[in-house]
């Protein structure tokens, strides 16, 4: 069973992805608290992060990290102006309201790489 961290502090956005998420058979940690990452990251491991991008910096400090800049990244955004640093630090992006289908193919694409 692949795991998956997804760090977001958007309620109903958590809620949908956890279910969703465990339906598709994905062992899955969610935070809202940035600080927590480090943390989840060495004792959970993940396989994929799923990140908002208003946690975006998160993803930067990730790729900077020694430990764990090899652990793909996967933004998921509503906005994608002025984003270009941010943007970069992730291996992928999807933009919201996203389409689950896409979503499933995102993720499997970064597990399988």
């Amino acid at each position: 069973m692949e795991k998956i961290l997804v760090v977001n502090n958007d309620i109903d956005t958590m809620g949908l992805l956890k279910t969703w998420l465990e339906r598709k058979k994905y062992k899955v940690i969610f935070t809202e608290n940035k600080d927590d990452v480090r943390h989840i990251m060495r004792d959970f491991n993940p396989r994929v992060v799923l990140i908002d991008v208003l946690q975006g910096a998160v993803a930067e400090e990730l790729k900077s990290d020694e430990q764990t800049r090899n652990v793909p990244i996967l933004l998921m955004t509503g906005y994608t102006k002025n984003m270009q640093n941010t943007l970069s630090a992730a291996d992928d992006v999807i933009e919201k309201p996203f389409n689950l289908d896409l979503l499933e193919k995102k993720i499997e694409n970064l597990i399988t790489r």
